[in-house]
């Protein structure tokens, strides 16, 4: 669930009259969170629902929205501290049924082929203000439930749960990756979608021990035929390391913010990089996951022939040698074994790398093809 971090609360006397001096909220005990939320119940205006993209990073477009609160009231508090307050003083049930109604209405507003997140806590599934808002529609395709805690619902709540999906709803669990309780409950509640919790974003382009536990999380759920969501993604470069490791959905700052409208376009060039990103690990171990870009002509290294094909490659001494060339999507395996069964002389010069219309992709050097093998397992040389 990404919502906006909570301000520190400052020292004040209990029962003091909030003021322009004072904007931070009180501990979620003190009395005069129940008059806000009365406030709020009493009036939706004060409470809006903001949409933050999700994003299908192979293809670089939006794949969905996550529906997130946004408060008006006499404080500034986040709303993780709305919702913790409207629990203590008995009023998140009746909170997060207009949510859920809100979210079912809106898809009518959605574009084509996306989905809507709506946040709901396991524990309120079985209240009968949550249960109503799901029970009394038909169809709720096109509506996923993120459930937001790490404990399970009650028989009740698995049952209404139950009836949401056979009503075309589809379930998230919030948080993966930060604990065993997490792991426990994925396994109990099989969900379709599965969010990779922010601590484990962070960073992860520089972290190597995440990097291989998200690549393990997505291996868990792929088995289930779920699929996972980073969110929380706030750099580029977390952004570029999460479309590396494959992980299909993204959502955070790095992609999108929230807002009050349904955004349907990125910022300019980032879908194109999304998905050169993304073809570029689907190519992992092909020849075009090693190769070095380079231009046709004298300065690129690579001289065509008359007819536009091409003739010779230049070696790193600077000699002119014939070329062979070979497709992006050929494997790394047999690109080496086609290299080593030229000539003693030959073995080591450069190939050139073409595109099915025979223009110049770039170089492949036969150490980088070695490298790559080598990463592939001893099993490939036999295959």
């Amino acid at each position: 669930m990404t919502t906006c971090p909570a301000r520190p609360t400052p020292a004040r006397p209990e029962g003091e009259p909030v003021t322009d001096e004072h904007p931070d909220p009180p501990p979620t005990d003190d009395p005069r969170w129940r008059d806000a939320l009365r406030a709020v119940l009493d009036d939706p205006a004060l409470h809006a629902l903001h949409a933050q993209p999700v994003v299908d990073l192979a293809a670089g477009t939006v794949a969905g929205y996550e529906l997130l609160s946004r408060f008006t009231g006499p404080w500034q508090a986040s709303p993780d501290r709305w919702f913790a307050a409207a629990d203590r003083w008995g009023a998140n049930a009746a909170l997060q049924a207009r949510v859920l109604e809100r979210a079912v209405a809106r898809r009518a507003d959605l574009p084509p082929h996306t989905f809507l997140t709506v946040n709901v806590d396991p524990h309120l599934l079985a209240d009968d203000r949550v249960a109503d808002v799901l029970g009394q529609h038909a169809d709720l395709s096109r509506l996923v439930l993120e459930l937001t805690e790490h404990s399970r619902a009650d028989d009740d709540g698995r049952t209404v749960l139950d009836r949401a999906r056979a009503a075309g709803a589809l379930v998230a669990m919030d948080d993966a990756g930060t604990g065993y309780a997490g792991l426990e409950l994925l396994l109990a509640l099989r969900p379709d979608v599965v969010k990779l919790d922010r601590a484990l974003i962070s960073g992860l382009d520089a972290d190597p021990v995440k990097r291989a536990l998200v690549q393990v999380l997505g291996d868990l759920v792929g088995r289930m035929d779920g699929w996972i969501l980073a969110e929380g993604i706030e750099t580029a470069a977390e952004l570029d390391a999460v479309v590396a490791l494959g992980v299909p959905l993204g959502q955070g700052w790095a992609l999108g913010r929230p807002g009050p409208d349904l955004v349907t376009d990125l910022v300019p060039g980032q879908a194109a990089h999304l998905r050169a990103t993304a073809a570029r690990v689907s190519l992992t171990g092909a020849v075009a996951s090693v190769v070095r870009p380079v231009a046709a002509g004298e300065d690129g290294g690579v001289r065509l022939a008359a007819n536009g094909l091409v003739q010779q490659v230049r070696t790193r001494a600077g000699d002119w040698v014939p070329a062979m060339t070979v497709a992006p999507s050929a494997s790394v395996v047999e690109v080496a074994r086609r290299a080593m069964l030229r000539p003693d002389q030959q073995r080591w010069d450069p190939l050139v790398c073409t595109d099915a219309n025979g223009a110049v992709v770039g170089v492949v050097d036969l150490d980088r093809v070695m490298l790559a093998l080598s990463d592939e397992g001893p099993d490939a040389i036999v295959r």
